[in-house]
């Protein structure tokens, strides 16, 4: 019987935490850092960093028309990350800002941006594959 309890238990929490990923996924943290742009320049001109992260770079105008203003550019880390590992490796990057994502993803952001960069998390594989599925 205690065993059938703690199924019970652990699938309702599952059900509560599938429920509230969607949720998670609009929550942030941010945080904003001197920074460094050059070195975030360089970093954001390749896809991986070559030794921890593999990420996804995104540029768009601030201006909100192509070609008519600074372009704003984050880096979205692939994998998802703790919060801590999130701020160590944005500010490894030059970042000036960060957003931590309550879903794990971590996205970097560059000197040209407002408003912590884009509010949305798009990191290729955070959450895990499989959980929005699980979610419909």
């Amino acid at each position: 019987m205690k065993s059938l309890v703690t199924i019970f238990i652990l699938l309702s929490f599952g059900q509560l935490g599938l429920a509230n990923m969607a949720e998670m996924r609009k929550k942030s943290h941010i945080e904003e850092f001197e920074g460094m742009p050059a070195l975030f320049r360089a970093m954001s001109s390749s896809p991986n960093d070559g030794y921890t992260y593999n990420w996804t770079v995104v540029s768009f105008s601030t201006a909100g028309q192509p070609g008519s203003g600074p372009n704003c550019t984050v880096l979205y880390l692939d994998q998802c990350t703790s919060w801590n590992k999130c701020r160590q490796t944005c500010l490894k990057t030059g970042a000036t800002s960060y957003r931590w994502f309550h879903d794990g993803c971590c996205e970097c952001v560059g000197e040209q941006c407002i408003n912590y960069g884009v509010n949305e998390s798009r990191c290729r594989l955070c959450p895990e594959p499989g959980i929005e599925d699980e979610e419909d």
